[in-house]
């Protein structure tokens, strides 16, 4: 009886250990909220990473010109105002642009 017993908790345990993913890649860039403001004439580029199951947040980064990353607070009214004014000059751009 124990012997069964034992052999039914190590192939539970090997189903449970086999089913959790090694991969750490998936975890969210920024570690906590971000900052509020950053200089728009350092900004080189904005990445914006929605929500996905491995990080429940909305992420928002910026690489700064000589300065490496950082992350916005995607609450903030310059993080907002920022990508709305991004928004509206990339949709200027392609009602502007030949092809449409």
């Amino acid at each position: 009886m124990k012997t069964a017993t034992f052999i039914v908790l190590v192939c539970l345990l090997v189903v449970e250990v086999k089913g959790h993913s090694l991969d750490v890649k998936g975890r969210c860039i920024c570690a906590d909220k971000g900052v509020n403001k950053v200089s728009r004439k350092a900004i080189e580029k904005v990445e914006i990473i929605l929500p996905s199951p491995s990080c429940k947040r909305l992420e928002i980064v910026v690489t700064m010109r000589g300065a490496g990353q950082k992350c916005l607070n995607p609450g903030s009214r310059f993080t907002k105002k920022y990508i709305l004014t991004a928004i509206q000059k990339m949709s200027h751009e392609i009602l502007k642009s030949k092809y449409f």
